[in-house]
């Protein structure tokens, strides 16, 4: 059975004087993830009632896409910057999905 897409979901709690820090590192990794082949949404949010919470949903053609993405230069850079910088108070997290059904918006 083939699957309409493959989602990712991560969560990124950073250290309080790093907000700022993160912001530039989401502007700096969306803009390429986003032309990148396979790349169906990529939307990051950050917490209403916490603002050290980042959550980054994803939506990508199929696993291989984002296993593609994952390997790009832009992708490991932000990753050395939040080890090298130290952005993280915890590990960040992710989850993975096949989407089941399609939602009205993806109607014609």
């Amino acid at each position: 059975m083939a699957f309409p897409s493959y989602t990712v979901a991560a969560d990124f709690h950073i250290r309080g004087d790093a907000i700022d820090a993160m912001k530039e590192l989401i502007a700096e990794v969306t803009a390429p993830s986003l032309e990148e082949e396979g790349c169906q949404i990529y939307r990051w949010s950050q917490g209403a009632d916490d603002p050290t919470l980042f959550l980054l949903y994803m939506e990508w053609r199929d696993k291989a896409c984002f296993e593609a993405h994952v390997a790009t230069p832009h992708v490991k850079h932000a990753e050395d910057r939040l080890k090298r910088e130290k952005m993280l108070v915890e590990p960040a997290k992710e989850w993975h999905f096949y989407r089941l059904i399609d939602g009205p918006q993806d109607r014609g």
